[in-house]
């Protein structure tokens, strides 16, 4: 296969140097924010660390310590409880976990991009994505977006060396790793499809691709599939994974939030007051497993009343998922300007600027280049696929619920800094190659 050389020479650099001097950087600057960012007490997080805790202490998922819990995908928790016995319960250390997931998530994407494109593409990729910022300042957070990003990276590199050898081996442990990363976040289950689609391309028979489809799609539900049946015989439903596809539902067909995050605490407020589920008993009870049938009844009469809307509002999710609601990028759901004012007025033009500067350019602009670097490598399209489907499966995945900006994105754009890297090495190359007169 036809592979882009980008390994020019470069003087005294190399791509281990590079990695080296990156990895580094990217450690002062976890090193500092950790040390720096107070404990973080979110919801999201208590929820996390009691599920892991309470598995660690007394070997049961369950949040009170009796119920049994099915509020999350088992696969965090379980690696915290299993970090937790090591340690102790110790949650002010899990940040320093999240940056072991980051240097496997650095490691995966050197993997990918020195595979794709080159040595270099793949150091300047991992190096760029272990020093973006949203990486480290997620680390603090006892959030599951660390380890779903290395199981994600880990996932495309293999499936990229499943669909080049061919082998059942590899199309087994491919499918490990997608059953690992649904069980971490069940939105990746569209994802998990979009896999199995590929191993059809190629020159190989139909027999062959449908073995090596078989042998990834068992191996999945191998991984899932006790999960599942834990949930039924627990809860006498048929819950794959994890609740809140109803309250995902009900999100994702409101028309005042969107479905999109961050949002105001009142308007949040205002989702479950119109559901009827107010007072909430505690902050994630609209993922209990009664309340999650109850929201899901809701969610589909709303969506089968106005299927126009709930298709719109899907699509609006989609530039929230990269880009952002107005509440991310300026800290207001008053509208872009009113925000924009308002947060002129709290913090002063240069770092209110700055801030919706950078939400407005680093991401949107690694959307481009991404694009770009499709458009220029389209005759190696097949052999570049899983780069193009993993964003978009993840994000399919997310998009008919609910989208959180800044946050969801990150399992996926290693795929784009791959890309964007390779574009631009390519650029770098064709303008050494013409001949000075």
């Amino acid at each position: 296969m036809t592979r882009v050389n980008d390994e020019g020479s470069a003087g005294r650099w190399s791509p281990p140097v590079l990695l080296l001097l990156a990895g580094m950087l990217g450690l002062l600057a976890r090193v500092w924010t950790i040390s720096h960012t107070p404990r973080q007490g979110y919801a999201v997080d208590d929820l996390f660390d009691t599920l892991a805790w309470n598995l660690a202490s007394i070997g049961t998922f369950t949040l009170d310590g009796s119920t049994a819990s099915a509020h999350v995908g088992p696969l965090y928790p379980a690696v915290l409880a299993a970090f937790y016995q090591l340690v102790g319960h110790r949650p002010e250390w899990v940040p320093y976990l999240h940056v072991l997931f980051d240097i496997g998530t650095s490691s995966c994407i050197y993997l990918v991009g020195t595979r794709l494109f080159g040595s270099w593409t793949g150091a300047i990729a991992a190096s760029a994505m272990f020093l973006y910022p949203a990486y480290w300042t997620y680390d603090p957070r006892i959030r599951s977006e660390s380890l779903l990003t290395l199981l994600v990276s880990a996932w495309l590199w293999v499936t990229i060396v499943s669909i080049e050898s061919r082998r059942l081996r590899h199309f087994a442990i491919t499918g490990i790793l997608a059953g690992l990363t649904v069980l971490c976040k069940p939105a990746a289950m569209l994802l998990g499809i979009g896999v199995a689609a590929l191993a059809y391309g190629g020159p190989e028979t139909i027999g062959v691709k449908t073995r090596s489809a078989t042998v990834y799609l068992l191996a999945s539900l191998l991984i899932v599939m006790p999960w599942t049946i834990r949930n039924y015989q627990t809860f006498g439903a048929v819950i794959p994974v994890s609740a809140g596809v109803g309250a995902g539902l009900w999100m994702g067909s409101d028309p005042v939030s969107r479905g999109s995050w961050p949002m105001s605490n009142e308007t949040e407020l205002q989702i479950w007051e119109t559901a009827g589920i107010t007072p909430l008993p505690h902050a994630y009870a609209m993922y209990e497993v009664s309340t999650d049938r109850l929201l899901r009844e809701k969610g589909w009469a709303r969506i089968r009343e106005a299927p126009v809307r709930y298709l719109w509002l899907t699509l609006t999710r989609i530039f929230d998922f990269w880009i952002g609601n107005s509440y991310y990028l300026v800290n207001s759901d008053q509208g872009f300007v009113s925000g924009l004012s308002r947060d002129v007025a709290d913090r002063g033009w240069l770092v209110a600027g700055y801030s919706v500067g950078k939400r407005l350019l680093l991401i949107p602009g690694l959307v481009l280049l991404a694009i770009w670097s499709a458009w220029f490598h389209r005759t190696r399209w097949q052999e570049l696929l899983p780069l193009y489907v993993f964003p978009i499966g993840l994000m399919s995945g997310y998009v008919l619920f609910t989208v959180e900006a800044g946050r969801y994105a990150l399992p996926v754009l290693p795929c784009l800094m791959v890309l964007s890297v390779a574009a631009l090495a390519q650029v770098r190359l064709s303008r050494i190659s013409v001949p000075h007169r």
